[in-house]
């Protein structure tokens, strides 16, 4: 009897030991992150995901990081959204660097699912706002538009540093942007702003016979270099110069028939 009460408490202590959760002090390799991560729930995994790196020191924590995210999205690629919230509330210096790693896991990403890496990744690390727009447009030039729009509308206070974020990593969109505040006023959501924006990034690799790509990244897209956004000109055409007088019988020359125009007959 005396040695099961001896033992009692060891055999608590190591079921607290198996249920207790602890972190790496050491750089995380994605290996050991996903070995720790196998059997967590889906439900806990962005909880026990932010939790290995409570303890990495602060020159690994970004690399361990990217890592973290990688391993969980092998575990659970379902729960990768909420590990990419978690972990950049965690440490908000890799906001930018995980929010890549979600996208670049995912072959062939689609829109909704930048959103919402984009979304998770600002919402919990707002300070890093423009840096997460500028890395994913980078990663994803493609998909700016719904980049900028979904850190815009998570962290709104950031809209200008957002929108130079956009232009750094695309500066062939800057005069679009710009065109596109001239039209829309400077009240525009960024949403509004960058769809306007890219309807004539469109129309101008259209015109130039080049791609959308090449627009955004500034690069040639003709042989004139960058290619500019299109003009719009009055809907009317002016007036010819000069002073504008009435119009009578003495200044109005009266058509002979079988002179002037040949029109056709309806």
């Amino acid at each position: 009897m005396k040695t099961n009460q001896a033992r009692l408490p060891v055999v608590a202590l190591a079921a607290f030991a198996i249920g207790t959760f602890t972190g790496f002090t050491a750089p995380i390799e994605t290996s050991a992150a996903r070995s720790a991560l196998k059997n967590v729930p889906v439900a806990e995994l962005p909880a026990r995901a932010a939790q290995l790196l409570v303890s990495v020191s602060e020159e690994d924590q970004v690399a361990s990081a990217v890592n973290v995210v990688a391993a969980a999205h092998a575990v659970r690629p379902a729960a990768t959204v909420a590990v990419v919230g978690a972990v950049a509330r965690q440490v908000p210096a890799a906001a930018p660097a995980v929010a890549v790693k979600a996208v670049s896991l995912q072959r062939n990403a689609k829109a909704d699912y930048v959103d919402q890496v984009a979304a998770a990744a600002a919402a919990a690390a707002p300070q890093q706002a423009a840096a997460v727009v500028e890395a994913l447009c980078k990663a994803v030039p493609q998909h700016y538009v719904v980049v900028a729009s979904a850190v815009a509308s998570a962290v709104p206070q950031a809209r200008e540093q957002i929108l130079a974020a956009l232009t750094r990593a695309l500066p062939g969109l800057q005069p679009f942007v710009d065109q596109a505040r001239s039209r829309l006023g400077s009240e525009a959501t960024v949403a509004a702003l960058l769809q306007h924006a890219n309807v004539m990034v469109t129309a101008a690799a259209q015109a130039a016979r080049t791609k959308p790509e090449l627009v955004l990244a500034g690069g040639p897209g003709t042989a004139n270099g960058p290619v500019p956004p299109p003009t719009y000109g009055p809907p009317f055409t002016p007036l010819p110069p000069g002073d504008v007088t009435t119009i009578t019988r003495s200044t109005t020359r009266v058509a002979k028939p079988g002179e002037g125009r040949d029109y056709s007959t309806p």
